[in-house]
């Protein structure tokens, strides 16, 4: 049995073309994307609720953080368990849907937290009813230890909107970078890429029905700054072997495109795999707020990888082709045009030359 060598994954021997298959290489997102939409409905339609589609958190729904404090106790065999069930099953007797349990602290300090949805309350009065019924249960727990924390609905859209403000800031950022060090395609393309990158994470996001909370967002702009570093890693091979081109004419495009990808996956496939695997045992091992955030980077490392060493480029091919045949297409007319018009001209010599 041959031994694995991580030369086999060096494609520059191989000269692997893949830009003439780019109509798969755009059917693969769309069909991702139809999934999610298809997923996205079922969930929707069984909770009967638009927002369970996506599993949007108490961040972005509004709702309660609710932290019961029960010290060197919780650490005991067993008891993190009793705790959090019966807190569990006190905030879902009151109606609210819990989406996050979680022991906090250690010590004298340890907890259980837990994270609700009651939006459509009184806050206030739903929270006090909260706490008189967390004491009833438990009478050896000070008031002091419960801690109810609410986010408001409108506290929550205005999260939603920072962050996607934010994410358009970065986008744009990017955009402006690599037109300047690299030219406008590039950007353009690059910026498909990454647009790409977030509907990705969004579409497995839903897939998976992952919560989406703060931690969320700080993962999605984690592999928008990764996935633009391999990006342009690939543009900056592009630049240095489209040097050699001819200065006019048809250059081979797609032969520079290919190469620069071919020598440049090494690198990106093993940074990617080193990078997953650490992110792969937390979301296997971790705790819950470990994994709602090393998920999404999964997602995002598998789908930045793709448009950068393949869709980034494609694009970035087929526009750059697409200006180029048009150049030539507007040069042979030119002269078609200059051609019929010396006709006309040795036409008209001869018509008074015999005259």
């Amino acid at each position: 049995m041959s031994k694995f060598s991580i030369r086999k994954l060096d494609l520059s021997s191989y000269n692997v073309r893949f830009l003439s298959k780019y109509r798969i290489w755009f059917a693969v997102p769309v069909v991702i994307i139809l999934i999610a939409v298809i997923m996205f409905s079922i969930f929707a339609a069984v909770n009967k609720d638009v927002q369970e589609g996506m599993n949007l958190g108490i961040d972005f729904t509004g709702g309660t953080v609710m932290t019961v404090t029960v010290g060197n106790k919780l650490e005991e065999d067993g008891q993190y368990a009793s705790y959090s069930e019966k807190l569990r099953d006190i905030v879902e007797d009151a109606g609210y849907n819990v989406s996050y349990v979680q022991m906090t602290g250690s010590g004298s300090e340890a907890g259980v937290m837990l994270k609700y949805q009651n939006k459509d309350a009184d806050l206030e009065e739903s929270n006090q009813k909260m706490k008189d019924t967390i004491m009833a249960a438990y009478p050896e727990i000070p008031a002091a230890d419960i801690s109810l924390e609410s986010i408001s609905a409108s506290s929550a859209n205005d999260l939603l909107e920072k962050a996607l403000i934010s994410l358009a800031v970065i986008f744009v950022v990017m955009l402006v970078y690599i037109a300047i060090r690299f030219e406008l395609w590039s950007g353009i393309s690059a910026l498909i890429g990454l647009i790409h990158d977030v509907l990705m994470m969004i579409a497995f996001t839903i897939i998976f029905h992952i919560e989406v909370n703060t931690t969320y967002v700080a993962a999605v702009i984690t592999i928008v700054a990764y996935s633009i570093n391999n990006t342009i890693i690939v543009f900056d091979r592009v630049r240095e072997t489209t040097k050699l081109a001819p200065k006019v004419g048809k250059i081979n495009l797609d032969a520079y495109v290919e190469e620069a990808v071919n020598d440049t996956f090494t690198r990106s496939a093993v940074s990617t795999i080193t990078t997953m695997i650490p992110v792969f045992l937390l979301g296997c091992f971790g705790v819950l707020s470990l994994k709602q955030f090393a998920w999404p980077i999964m997602f995002g490392l598998i789908a930045g990888t793709y448009s950068s060493l393949i869709l980034a480029p494609t694009v970035y091919y087929l526009i750059r082709n697409a200006i180029q045949n048009a150049k030539l297409k507007k040069s042979q007319q030119g002269q078609q045009q200059s051609q019929k018009k010396d006709d006309s001209s040795d036409v008209l010599s001869k018509r008074k030359r015999n005259a």
